[in-house]
This record gives structure tokens, sequence and C-alpha cells, in this order.
């Protein structure tokens, strides 16, 4: 690292303070993009009471500007938590440096910090020691190594890996009672996809990550005047992928329109370089920028990594943003012809396979309807699916349940397990919602869309069919069966279909559906087995009463099929079984096959949860069994019970 790189890391990092007294020094913090400053949330001396932090004042090089707390991400004791965002009084920060923040996935060695510190008596003054990055701390912790001791006051200060010029973090805290200390890992900064805003904050939109780092990309491809960061940045690496390939690269990129999801941008990646990474939560990329961090350190160079990268993005871009595709790829075709011969060849080969691959099926192009929303990339059947098992642990004390989470991001060949229950005992089921709302909540991230969220399917016992899921999380935001597809699964049905499983399937596959009243129990399996393969069953009992009825179902090949949550009754049916009935009809009459009814079913839920929309408030008090033959549970061999 240059002498002259260090100095624009000095000039862009900042002394946090409260504005009523400009010469307290709480924190520090580094300039991200022109108006934004990076922080610890720690250092804003939040009080439970988020939006009670105030003004603040931001003082640093050539700078001295009220700012405030505009996003963060909740706060908590884990290193992800404890970042936020301050916004600048309006052009307060025109003409000040930014520091350049890394896109690699690999964690630093030979680290810089940078911060404020107070000596005893005196005025705040700039500090920064040099260290090593010797370990991680959960998900995004880096430990440093006992080579420097880090003052009070430099929380928030940013950290330079200085074998490849960029931050690769942000300070945290110093060990109590000893040197080194620990720093939140750059990658962190990608939460801000669900940062809280403060104060009516709106500025970077619905995706704060993608806004703040597309307009970091934009400020360093505009400066080129100069000692830049870029171009001195260029000086600690020769050939190759470099500095300024780099960051126009990531200019380019930060014109076009968002990925679909974060699983079809790990897909890109995974066909770009041959074969699917490790995926870790901390290391997943989010938006286009992030995939370019994949290209390093690749066997067969970056140069040739990136460029088959960017020809993918353009391909699943094209129909999105035909103009910024355009300017995009007539920069890699310049860059292209500054290969050797071979490698220009090569690819090329590799550019035309992605152009069959992702233009021939649409798989990534994000075609929209014509009322401009994203359109399906596949069959509805193939939308991204979340799974959740859940199986009684027989040996805990009362219900008690473990789980998995199962991800099919495409289709039904791709089962993977995404989190699975660390509890010797597991949950109960009143507790389930607590237990699974961060598996959820990182499983949801990873495979959602913009415009198609993904599934969520529940497997569990039959006599556990009661778990009204779709109405979490019981708060006055809308629910989940409003807000995505929610359905349920046998749990007893892993690994291969069997052949009555299959046949009914295909009877509901595609043609209208015809709803089948069950009415008494002790009639029921009669009933189920002489069905028409069309038939779909719809019991009037809740599980608690019709366990039988719904094994029996389950025994007799349905996939399909919907049930009662609250409409208890010991005798003969009623009024409400009636009209359960007829609304049923009605819904299944409604859809062309069983792919649709699922999603069919999620729109009459947000429907009800509308004003005028009474007539589809019976939808909240029942279920459906939608169980694909197709994409059955896969077969795990570690068990889920109790040691």
């Amino acid at each position: 690292m240059t002498g002259q790189l260090e100095q624009l890391a000095i000039r862009a990092t900042v002394r946090i303070g409260p504005d009523a007294a400009p010469g307290t020094l709480w924190g520090s913090g580094f300039l991200v993009a022109p108006g934004w400053v990076l922080t610890c949330a720690h250092v804003l001396h939040i009080d439970g009471d988020v939006e009670s932090v105030g003004t603040l004042r931001v003082q640093g090089h050539r700078l001295d500007t009220p700012a405030r707390l505009a996003y963060w991400l909740g706060g908590g004791t884990d290193p992800e938590q404890d970042l936020a965002l301050v916004r600048l009084k309006d052009d307060a920060a025109d003409g000040h440096a930014c520091v350049r923040l890394t896109d690699r996935y690999d964690p630093p060695h030979q680290v810089t910090a940078f911060g404020w510190r107070t000596p005893t008596g005196g005025a705040p003054q700039r500090w920064n020691g040099h260290s090593e990055c010797n370990g991680r701390d959960g998900s995004y912790g880096f430990t440093l190594a006992p080579h420097m001791e880090i003052p009070h006051g430099a929380s928030g200060g940013p950290l330079l890996d200085r074998d490849h010029g960029v931050v690769a973090g942000i300070v945290k805290a110093r060990r109590a009672g000893k040197d080194g200390g620990l720093a939140v890992a750059a990658t962190a900064l990608r939460g801000f996809r669900e940062a809280r805003a403060v104060g009516g904050e709106d500025s970077l939109g619905p995706d704060p990550y993608a806004a703040l780092i597309r307009a970091h990309d934009r400020w360093h491809h505009r400066m080129t005047a100069g000692p830049n960061w870029v171009r001195l940045q260029g000086e600690t690496r020769a050939g190759g992928w470099g500095a300024r390939d780099s960051a126009e690269a990531s200019a380019l990129l930060a014109e076009l329109p968002r990925p679909v999801s974060s699983a079809e941008l790990q897909w890109m990646i995974s066909r770009v370089l041959g074969y699917e990474p490790l995926w870790e939560d901390e290391l997943a990329p989010v938006d286009w920028r992030d995939g370019q961090g994949w290209a390093h350190d690749q066997p067969e160079g970056a140069e040739i990594v990136a460029l088959h990268y960017l020809l993918a993005v353009a391909h699943a871009c094209r129909r999105r943003a035909p103009d910024a595709v355009a300017e995009l790829e007539r920069w890699v075709k310049a860059r292209i012809e500054r290969l050797p011969g071979p490698f220009a060849a090569l690819l090329r080969e590799r550019a035309a396979d992605d152009r069959e691959l992702v233009v021939g099926d649409d798989r990534l192009a994000g075609n929209t309807d014509d009322h401009g929303s994203a359109g399906p990339v596949a069959p509805d059947s193939e939308r991204p699916v979340i799974a959740v098992e859940l199986e009684r642990n027989p040996y805990g004390p009362g219900e008690r349940f473990h789980w998995r989470v199962w991800s099919w991001p495409d289709g039904p060949a791709t089962a993977r397990m995404l989190d699975e229950d660390t509890e010797d005992e597991g949950a109960p089921l009143a507790d389930l919602q607590r237990a699974l709302h961060q598996p959820l909540r990182r499983a949801f991230r990873k495979l959602d869309a913009e415009h198609r969220r993904a599934r969520l399917e529940l497997a569990l016992p039959v006599e556990h069919f009661g778990l009204d899921v779709h109405q979490w999380p019981r708060t006055a935001e809308p629910s989940m069966g409003a807000q995505r597809q929610v359905v349920l699964r046998s749990l007893n049905r892993r690994g291969e279909p069997a052949p009555e499983w299959r046949e009914r399937w295909d009877g509901v596959a595609g043609s209208a559906l015809k709803a089948l009243p069950v009415h008494a129990p002790e009639y029921a399996k009669e009933a189920l087995e002489a069905a028409a393969p069309d038939a779909v069953p719809v019991l009037c009992r809740p599980p608690h009463q019709n366990a039988d009825s719904l094994t029996d179902a389950i025994g007799a090949g349905y996939g399909v099929a919907l049930w009662s949550l609250k409409g208890e009754h010991a005798r003969a049916c009623g009024v409400d079984c009636g009209e359960l009935y007829g609304r049923s009809a009605q819904l299944l009459g409604s859809v062309d096959g069983a792919a649709a009814l699922p999603e069919r079913l999620r729109a009459l839920r947000e429907q009800a949860g509308e004003e005028g929309g009474e007539d589809a408030a019976w939808t909240a008090h029942v279920a459906l069994l939608y169980d694909d033959p197709r994409r059955p549970l896969p077969v795990c061999d570690d068990p889920l019970d109790s040691p």
C-alpha cells in the first residue's frame, strides 16, 4: 500500500459526536459514498429509542457539518447488527474522498485501522495502527492480532486491507485489558437490504444496500484526476484484472436493474466458475457487484472469470435494460480484445453457451408481463421453494419438534439443506414462530425475487395439520399467507413417490379441479378411494377431530386437499360446512390445474386483509395440502431425534 493511499483513507475517516458539543468524540466513521458515513451503531449512544439520537456533528478533513442517523440494522451484540449509516447535510460531502470497499470473499491478512482518539485533557486527534487479521468471530467478525492497542473513539473507523488496497471492514472494539480487537467484515453491509430507516428516511429506496454500493461505485468511476483511490490501488498490483478494470466494470453494473433474486445470482456465479461454491450467509452475493468478488484467485485467472461473469450478467439483463447492457457489452468487447488470442476465443465460446442457456429459456432475463411486474422464470410448480421439516421429538418433554429448512432454488433436482435445529430437545409448537424467525428470514432473503416470493411449505405429521403458519406473525402487519404462498405437506412422504400419489397428482395437474366434500369420518376412506382423479378433498372438521380422514387422504395418494381449521362439530354438519364446501368449490373451479391454486389462495388471503375483503375472510381459517411428487422431500441420513 502506498503512502498516498493511506492518506486518502485518513481523509475519508471522520469523527462523530453530538451537534451541541462539536469537540466531543463519540466515535469514528468513514465516507463510503457522497453524503454517507458508515459507522458502528454503538458509538451513536442509541438507548432503546433510535428516533431520539438527535442531530450529530461529523468532522474530518475540510469537513464540519451536521448529520443524522438514517439507517441501522437493529442493534444487538452480533457484529453485523452494530452498523449504521449517517447522512450528512445536503452537499456537505462534495469534494471529499470516499474509501473503496472490497468485493472479495476472503478475509484480509495485513490490515491498518484508522480512527480518532482523545488524549487525556486534549482535543480529538487522528489515529491509525497496523495489525493482522488472525481469525473469525461469528459470521461477520474479524479478530485483530495484538500488534496494536485500539483506543477509545476509534470504533467505527475503516479497516484497510493493505495487500489489496481496499477497505475490508469496520473497526468495532478493543479487547478488554489486551491489545488487538474486533472488526466487522464489510460484507455485513449487505444486510442493509433490510435496514431500518430512521426519521422517515427513504433516499436509498427499497434496497438501501444496492443504492449505496452503486453510488459508491459511480463515484470511484468518476474520480479519475489526481491521486484518486483506484489509481493508487492499482499501483499495488500488476497485470491481469486490475483496480481500474474492477472500478469501471462495477460502475457499468451499477446501471443495471437488480438481480431477480440472490439465489438466481448464485446460480449464475456457479455456472461461470464451473462449480458451486459453499455459500455461507456472510459471503452470499446479493447485487451484481458482489459477484465480481468471486473472480479473484481463480486458477484460470481473474480476467477470464470476470469477463465471463460480465457477459453472463449482460445476457440476463438484456430485455430489462437494453441500453445499459449495450454499454456494458461494448466495454467487455474492448477488454477482450486485449487478451491473447486463445483466451479471447475461449471466452467467446463460453459466452455463446451462456447466451443459448440464459436467453433461450429466459432463466435470468427477468421478463415482465403487460403490467410491468416480473413474470415467472419457470413454471409455478418450479418456482423457488423453501420447505421446513417439523419432526416430533419422541424423547423430549411434551410436544416438541426438531426442524430442518430445505430449499429448491431451481426446480426439483436442486434440493439443499439451508439450516437445521441445534437444540437438544427441539421447540414446542407454541415457540416455533420464534425459533424459525431468523432461519426463515435468511432463507427468504436468498430466494425471494422482487416480484416473486418463494413458496413456504411446512412438512409435518398429519395430526398437527392444524398449525396455522399462514397467520404468522399475528401482529398488525400482513400475515405470511397474504405475502407469500404457504402450504402444508405430509412428513411421511419422503424419497421416491408412491404410484398412487403420482397418479392423483397427474389428475389435478392440468385440468379444472372439483371439490370432494368429506363429511363423516367413518365413510371418508371409501369416498376418497373411489373419487375421480381430478377430485380435491375438502374436509369440514379441523385436524384434531379429523386426523384419520387426513391420513386416509394421504394414503389414497392425494397431493391436494383443503380443510377447515376451526369448524369443530361433534355430530352432523351444519350451515358452516355447507358454506365451506361452496366457497371451496368456487376456489377450485377458478384455477386451471393444481399449480395455480397456492397463488390463488394467497391472493384471496391478501384480499381478506383489505377494505371490502369480507368475502375472502374464510381463507384465513382453511389450510391447503400441496404435496408435489415431482419434488419429494429429500431422504436425510442424519436423524433429528435427540441423542
